[in-house]
C-alpha cells in the first residue's frame, strides 16, 4: 500500500470516527512526534492508541508499523502517569540497516514483535492556560525496557533498557487559537543483541516542533518539524535526519484524533563507510524516508 493510500485511509478513519462530536477535553496529543503540556486532569483516565507507518530505505522494500498502546492517570492536574506496551509489524525485503549484521547487503524479515513496555511520568511546572504570558512548560521521564530492535526487528538479550526525558515548551497566542510547543528530547540507551557479547550504549539528540491553530471551534491545523541526532557511546556522531509535514487535530470530549505525516527533506551521512552515495542527502540507512502517525484519545 503506497503512502498516498494509507494517508487518504488515515484521512477517512480520522473523519468518520470525530463525527458528530461535541466538546473538547484537556489532554489530547496534537502532534504526531512533539507533545503539549496538556495533561489528563486529576481522578481522570485516558486510553490512547498511536499507529505509526514508516516505509522508504536506501535500498529493497521496508515498511513498518508501531502500536503503542498507552493508559494514562492524572494524580494530579499537574502530574500524569502512564504504561506502554510498543509492538511492531516488519516487512523487510533486503534492505539496509546499521546494525543488523546483513544491513550492507540487504537482511529481510517479516515478523510482529513485542518490541518493548514503559512507563511515563510529565509533571507540569506551567500551564500556558493560567500563565499570564500563555507559557507552558512540564518535565518527562519514560524508563523503557526493550525486547525487539524498532528499526530491523533483531531480538535483544535480557537487560537491555531505554530512559527518554523530555523538556515540553509551549506557548499559547491569540487567545489559544495558535499553539507552538517544543520538545528537546535526550534519550540514553544501553544495547545488546541477542547471542552476541557487547554491549552498546547510545545517546539520541532530538528537537521536536509543532505549530498549529484553530481553524474551527474543535479543529486545529498546524506543521510538524523533528530532527534527530545520534550518538554512539555518547561521543561518536553517527548521523542527523531531518523531517517535516503537516498534521491535523481534532477534539470532543468523547475522543480526540490526530493525523500527521513526517517526510525526511535531509539527512547526513548520506554514503556508507566507503563513501559511496546512498542516500541522496538524505539518511536512509536505518531512518525511513515517511511516517504517517494516527492517534486516538479516549478520555473516561
Amino acid at each position: 500500500m503506497s503512502i498516498g493510500t494509507r494517508l487518504r485511509a488515515a484521512a477517512l478513519s480520522l473523519i468518520l470516527i470525530l463525527a458528530g462530536t461535541t466538546r473538547a477535553w484537556a489532554g489530547e496529543g496534537m502532534f504526531s512526534r512533539a507533545y503539549t503540556t496538556d495533561l489528563t486532569p486529576a481522578g481522570h483516565f485516558e486510553l490512547e492508541q498511536v499507529v505509526r507507518t514508516r516505509e522508504g530505505r536506501a535500498f529493497g522494500q521496508y515498511d513498518a508499523t508501531d502500536f503503542r498502546s498507552e493508559f494514562e492517570y492524572g494524580v494530579t492536574d499537574n502530574f500524569q502517569a502512564s504504561l506502554y506496551l510498543n509492538t511492531n509489524r516488519m516487512h523487510a525485503t533486503r534492505t539496509s540497516d546499521d546494525d543488523d549484521e546483513l544491513g550492507q547487503t540487504g537482511f529481510t524479515r517479516h515478523n510482529f514483535t513485542v518490541q518493548s513496555v514503559s512507563a511515563e511520568f510529565v509533571y507540569r511546572l506551567l500551564s500556558p492556560y493560567k500563565n499570564r504570558h500563555g507559557w507552558g512548560l512540564a518535565v518527562y521521564l519514560e524508563p523503557e525496557y526493550d525486547f525487539h530492535d524498532l528499526h530491523n526487528g533483531l531480538r535483544y538479550a535480557p537487560g537491555t533498557f531505554a530512559l527518554e526525558t523530555r523538556v515540553i515548551v509551549q506557548k499559547n497566542f491569540m487567545d489559544d487559537r495558535l499553539i507552538m510547543a517544543y520538545n528537546l528530547v535526550l534519550e540514553a540507551e544501553s544495547i545488546r543483541f541477542a547471542h552476541q557479547p557487547d554491549t552498546n550504549s547510545e545517546l539520541d539528540w532530538n528537537n521536536e516542533l509543532g505549530v498549529t491553530y484553530r481553524v474551527a471551534p474543535k479543529l486545529f491545523v498546524g506543521a510538524e518539524f523533528r530532527n534527530h541526532n545520534e550518538y554512539g557511546n555518547f561521543t561518536t556522531h553517527e548521523h542527523s535526519v531531518f523531517w517535516a509535514g503537516p498534521a491535523i487535530h481534532y477534539a470532543s470530549r468523547n475522543c480526540w484524533a490526530t493525523l500527521g505525516w513526517l517526510r525526511q527533506f535531509a539527512g547526513n551521512p548520506g554514503h556508507d563507510e566507503e563513501g559511496r552515495d546512498i542516500g541522496n542527502t538524505l539518511f536512509l540507512r536505518s531512518h525511513e524516508r515517511n511516517e504517517v502517525t494516527f492517534k486516538l484519545g479516549l478520555p473516561f
